[in-house]
């Protein structure tokens, strides 16, 4: 008797598992091929987004001195990890604070430039294994631009025609460098 009703809930469970799966199934299609449209749409406008060239990089927010927040690449260091060392003014048309790594010997190792508005133009920073980076106002340099875009990019400084010494700064045992000769 156990075989037989194995069987027979076995049927009913194909049986009726088939229909309801294909009711089910003729629902979906039905739904899927109305909103087929509005999915390429949606698919096209986020492949559109994703393929910008300007936001091809990893971004991070950081928050510049009016209180506003800015899109900078993630390879820029966080000012946090840096020790305030001065500010200064700049043809009192910029302001700029420079930082300190204390585990290096360089008298400054990152650098921000606000405009007078509290806009942040430009971070400039060295890198531990060597060489000079910095990340720019998108609208820096554009003569049509009215503002700050408040997205920064790294620029590449061999285009510009300067080659920074990229020689790395080895730290020793107390923190400091090793003086290195050419």
């Amino acid at each position: 008797m156990k075989l037989w009703y194995t069987i027979f809930i076995a049927t009913f469970i194909i049986i009726y598992g088939t229909l309801s799966v294909a009711l089910l199934g003729g629902w979906v299609v039905e739904r899927f091929r109305k909103g087929l449209s509005a999915f390429f749409l949606a698919f096209l406008i986020g492949l559109a987004g994703s393929a910008s060239p300007l936001h091809a990089d990893a971004l991070r927010s950081m928050i510049n001195l009016r209180g506003d927040q800015v899109l900078v690449p993630s390879e820029v260091p966080p000012k946090e990890s840096f020790a305030l060392q001065r500010l200064m003014s700049v043809d009192e048309r910029l302001i700029v604070f420079l930082y300190h790594d204390p585990k290096f010997r360089r008298p400054v190792d990152y650098a921000e430039t606000y405009n007078l508005t509290g806009e942040l133009l430009q971070v400039a920073w060295y890198e531990p294994d060597g060489g000079l980076r910095i990340a720019r106002d998108v609208n820096l340099g554009n003569p049509g631009a009215t503002r700050a875009a408040r997205i920064l990019k790294i620029i590449d400084l061999r285009e510009h025609g300067f080659s920074p010494d990229a020689r790395p700064d080895i730290p020793t045992g107390d923190g400091r460098p090793v003086l290195q000769m050419k």
